[in-house]
């Protein structure tokens, strides 16, 4: 069992290059201490949305160095299957669909980071751009984010044509996600592929196995839940969704942990379909685990961290 993590961690960096800090008390009645573009650093790079999806080595990015930096936490998903994900996403964050309010690089980051760690970027981040710059400042500063938006943009495309056009040299710094390789299988060579190259049909990806040998009873409404919670001396709950990295990451080894101790009753509940589970006991983050002792919570974390999930059942004798 590959148990290795990689630390997951935001890096942030002010569009607005210290203006709103300095404006925003005078135009808002209230400090806001940037204007923030994000990226994610995870396996040795920076991934970010601009004009694409984009890859370079951490703070060697157009925006310079950050004024942040904030741990997002740790995840044990391999590199490659994040960036099978980021091909399954890159339709929609291309150049054409580059939106500074609807679908930005916080957006980007934001989705990244729930595959990764199960729980998105702060939400002072996200919900930014539609407050602030719909503001008299906002439009002001307006002009400066978009043109350095737009240099991005330009930025990339030399980057990855400069790439293209030097086949005999090492691979650079900077890699993009090529949007017409979703659904391909990895490249085994480490040179970006072109865009003038011919893209062979998309292989279909193997089908994922079942699980069919668990103990795990889902759990489809509160009454239910509380009902079960209650009538048993051990059990632990999962909480999970289908999208989630890391809960995909560790299902197998929580339906194999089932079997392996009978005297403990498994539960799972599906957030997105039983979301008043979610909400009545605040899970906010996924996956999330509760461990119940005769209807008393014992225990209670976050993340898909195996050895964790194995040391907690190990109590329960």
């Amino acid at each position: 069992m590959d148990n290795h993590k990689y630390k997951v961690t935001l890096n942030m960096y002010d569009l607005s290059q210290g203006m709103a800090r300095q404006f925003s008390p005078m135009f808002l009645g209230k400090q806001i201490d940037a204007i923030w573009h994000t990226g994610i650093v995870v396996y040795g790079k920076e991934y970010y949305f601009g004009g694409g999806i984009c890859a370079q080595t951490p703070k060697s990015t157009i925006y310079g160095y950050p004024i942040e930096e904030r741990e997002l936490g740790e995840t044990e998903i391999p590199q490659s299957t994040f960036e099978e994900f980021l091909r399954s996403i890159s339709s929609k964050y291309t150049m054409e669909k580059y939106d500074l309010f609807e679908n930005n690089c916080n957006n980007f980051t934001n989705e990244c980071a729930m595959f990764l760690v199960g729980k998105g970027i702060p939400e002072h981040i996200t919900g930014l751009p539609q407050e602030f710059l719909n503001t008299q400042l906002g439009q002001m500063l307006k002009p400066i984010i978009e043109q350095i938006t737009n240099k991005q943009a330009t930025d990339q495309t030399e980057h990855f044509t400069d790439l293209q056009n030097q086949q005999q040299q090492a691979p650079s710094s900077f890699q993009y996600i090529n949007p017409q390789i979703i659904n391909q299988p990895h490249p085994q060579s480490s040179q970006p592929v072109s865009l003038n190259q011919k893209v062979q049909p998309a292989q279909q990806p193997p089908q994922q196995q079942s699980i069919t040998d668990t103990n795990v009873t889902p759990i489809d409404d509160l009454a239910t839940y509380f009902c079960l919670i209650e009538s048993s001396p051990f059990s632990i709950v999962d909480f999970y969704t289908d999208w989630c990295g890391p809960c995909k990451t560790i299902k197998p080894l929580f339906h194999q942990l089932s079997l392996q101790h009978p005297h403990i009753n498994f539960y799972n509940v599906n957030i997105d379909k039983v979301k008043e589970i979610a909400d009545s006991l605040q899970v906010t983050s996924i996956p999330t685990f509760i461990i119940y002792e005769n209807g008393q919570q014992k225990e209670r974390w976050t993340g898909g961290n195996q050895q964790t999930l194995i040391n907690n059942l190990q109590k329960l004798k």
